[in-house]
């Protein structure tokens, strides 16, 4: 009898081989149908197409674990996770204290390290505090894509490539400030006459004074020290509560 129970206890808390559940798991009843089956099908083709599955999961409540810890748990004993190694990511919200976490296992761990999962966070965060869940689970999955598809060329994914319409309204605005404040400058100083001379010896008459004797005089010296910046570009990891190494980030929406 107590080797039975010892062995259902084994069996409820061992990470399950093959995923029973669907990439879109919107348990806090935050999209319309139409909307999940969009995105259930855009996840599908996206993990399909790296052989790294990319998952998405809302609930209402963490039940007593940090979203972090339920974001790792829902992903070891589920099943997700693409292939013999269990490659993937998985986006975690909670409803309830407005929480987020992306977890991520095996090959995507390198793939996702800490800027890139940053990046992804600033970019469908306003989104999520908007109420748009919809158009923060599709910056999530494009982005997911584009990383992915820029690791499987071999070159990490650069994070200052992908600007949204603001920045680029900003950035040209920017630029033809500039452009025109260079212009106005250029013809500012065609209407000079007089200009500042840097040398001392420009508004002295020639001949008019004799120095006999230079000597130059040491008056002090400064200097700046700057603590060498240290690289943050890796990936983070923690062991879940299944015993595997995990990747990711969390935080508030």
């Amino acid at each position: 009898m107590i080797l039975t129970f010892i062995l259902l206890i084994a069996l409820s808390s061992t990470v399950l081989a093959y995923r029973e559940l669907p990439l879109l798991v919107d348990n806090a009843d935050l999209l319309t149908d139409y909307e999940e089956e969009l995105l259930d099908s855009q996840l599908e083709s996206i993990s399909e197409k790296h052989k790294c599955e990319v998952a998405i999961v809302t609930v209402y409540s963490l039940e007593g674990k940090t979203a972090k810890e339920y974001a790792d748990d829902f992903f070891d004993y589920n099943g997700y996770g693409y292939g013999e190694d269990d490659d993937g990511i998985l986006l975690l919200i909670s409803m309830e204290y407005s929480d987020w976490a992306m977890s991520t296992y095996g090959y995507a761990i390198t793939e996702f390290p800490n800027k890139v999962l940053d990046y992804m966070a600033d970019e469908f965060i306003p989104y999520l505090s908007s109420g748009d869940f919809y158009g923060a689970f599709l910056r999530y999955s494009e982005r997911c894509d584009e990383v992915l598809t820029q690791g499987s060329s071999g070159s990490a994914y650069d994070t200052r490539k992908t600007l949204g319409l603001v920045p680029r309204l900003l950035i040209s605005l920017g630029v033809g400030v500039l452009f025109a404040l260079i212009i106005t400058e250029i013809m500012k100083a065609q209407l000079k006459s007089v200009r500042y001379q840097p040398a001392a010896s420009s508004y002295v008459r020639k001949n008019s004074v004799d120095i006999r004797q230079r000597t130059d005089l040491f008056l002090y010296s400064r200097v700046v020290r700057r603590a060498k910046p240290k690289s943050t570009s890796g990936s983070s990891t923690h062991r879940s509560s299944s015993g595997r190494i995990h990747g990711g980030r969390s935080g508030k929406f």
